[in-house]
C-alpha cells in the first residue's frame, strides 16, 4: 500500500520538470518572437505644403534692339532770334540771297525741328465716369392702351460695391402682369460694362456679354453677334447716359446727339438721344430739376422716348415717357426714394 508521503514526493518530482519546461518555453518565446516597441506618436504642428523645386532655366538674353541712326543736320551759324512764345513759335531764319548751298540745306533741315518744338494739340480727356450711389427709386405709372387708361407701379433698384453693379427695373399693373429687366456687370473708368441682361415677361430671355470672346450670346437661339464697343443693355443705358453727361457736361450742350449701342435679348440696337433743356418737374414725389433727353423712333412699331435725368437722384431717371403715334403711352414718374 502506497503511503501519503510517497504520493506527495512523487508529485513534487513530476512538478519540478513541468515548471522547468515552462520556463524554457517562455525563454524561447522571448528570444524568437520579441515584443514590438510601441509606435511614436506623430504630431503635425502646421499644414505641410510641398512645392516641387523649379527646374533650372537658363534665360537667353533677348537681343537688344538696334537703334535707328538719327541723321543730324550739319552745324550752321544762325543769327540769334528772340525767345518763342506759345502764340508765335520760333521759325527758322530766312537765308540771305547769296547764302551758299550747304547753308540752305541746313536751314531746310532745321524747319521740321522748329515745327516739332511748337506746342502740340492736347490729347482728348479720358472719361472718368460718375457712378451714382446705391439707391432704390419708386415710380407711379399711368398710361393708355387702345383707349383704355390704367395705372401701375414701378421700382428701380441700383446697387454697386465700387467694382460690380446690379440694376433691376420692375413694372407691374393689376390684370396686366409685370415686366422685369435685370442688368449686372462691372464698373470701369469709362462707365458700365454689362455682363448679363435679362428681360422677363412670362419667361426669362437673356443676353450674355462675353468680353473675352468679344461677342454677345442670346438665349432665344439667335446666333452670336460681335460685341460693339461701349455696348450697353436696354437698362444700363439709362445709367450710362447720366454718367457720361454728369462727368463732362461741357461736351453735351443742348442739341448734342449721343449714340450708344443698346443690346436687347434679340440683338443690338443703336440708340441716339438728343440733349434738350433743363426743366423743373412736378412729380408725385415732389419737384425736381432734371435734364431732358429725347429719342426719335427708328421703326414704325417703335415708340418715341423722353427721359429726364435728375442730379438730385444721382442722374438716374426721374421720369420716362414712351408714346406711340396711335396715342398709346406710358408715363413713369418718380414718387420716392429709399435705401437699396
Amino acid at each position: 500500500m502506497v503511503s501519503a508521503d510517497d504520493t506527495a514526493a512523487r508529485r513534487r518530482r513530476l512538478l519540478l520538470p513541468g515548471l522547468l519546461a515552462l520556463l524554457i518555453h517562455l525563454l524561447v518565446l522571448l528570444i524568437v518572437n520579441p515584443r514590438p516597441a510601441p509606435e511614436a506618436q506623430t504630431i503635425i504642428l502646421r499644414p505641410l505644403i510641398y512645392d516641387a523645386p523649379p527646374e533650372p532655366v537658363t534665360a537667353t538674353p533677348a537681343p537688344r534692339p538696334r537703334a535707328t541712326p538719327t541723321r543730324r543736320p550739319r552745324p550752321v551759324a544762325v543769327p540769334e532770334q528772340p525767345a518763342a512764345t506759345p502764340e508765335t513759335p520760333m521759325a527758322p531764319p530766312a537765308p540771305p540771297p547769296d547764302e551758299p548751298a550747304p547753308a540752305q540745306e541746313a536751314a531746310a533741315a532745321l524747319a521740321p525741328l522748329a515745327a516739332a518744338s511748337a506746342p502740340a494739340t492736347p490729347p482728348p480727356l479720358e472719361v472718368q465716369a460718375f457712378i451714382p450711389g446705391s439707391l432704390r427709386l419708386k415710380y407711379a405709372l399711368r398710361g393708355e392702351l387702345s383707349s383704355l387708361s390704367y395705372q401701375a407701379s414701378g421700382e428701380l433698384l441700383w446697387a454697386h460695391d465700387g467694382q460690380n453693379y446690379e440694376a433691376r427695373m420692375e413694372v407691374g399693373a393689376f390684370l396686366l402682369g409685370s415686366r422685369v429687366q435685370h442688368s449686372r456687370g462691372r464698373i470701369t473708368p469709362a462707365g458700365l460694362q454689362p455682363q448679363r441682361f435679362v428681360d422677363r415677361v412670362r419667361q426669362d430671355r437673356v443676353a450674355e456679354f462675353d468680353q473675352t470672346q468679344g461677342q454677345i450670346r442670346f438665349s432665344e437661339g439667335a446666333p452670336p453677334v460681335a460685341l460693339p464697343q461701349d455696348a450697353q443693355d436696354q437698362l444700363s443705358v439709362f445709367v450710362q447716359l447720366g454718367s457720361l453727361i454728369s462727368t463732362t457736361p461741357q461736351r453735351y450742350p443742348r442739341g448734342t446727339a449721343i449714340t450708344l449701342p443698346a443690346v436687347g435679348v434679340y440683338g443690338p440696337e443703336s440708340w441716339s438721344v438728343v440733349v434738350e433743356d433743363e426743366e423743373t418737374l412736378s412729380l408725385p414725389g415732389g419737384e425736381l430739376r432734371a435734364l431732358k433727353l429725347s429719342r426719335a423712333p427708328t421703326r414704325a412699331d417703335e415708340p418715341r422716348a423722353e427721359i429726364w435725368l435728375a442730379p438730385a437722384l444721382g442722374w438716374l431717371p426721374a421720369r420716362i415717357r414712351l408714346s406711340q403715334e396711335n396715342g398709346d403711352f406710358i408715363d413713369q414718374q418718380w414718387r420716392g426714394s429709399g435705401p437699396p
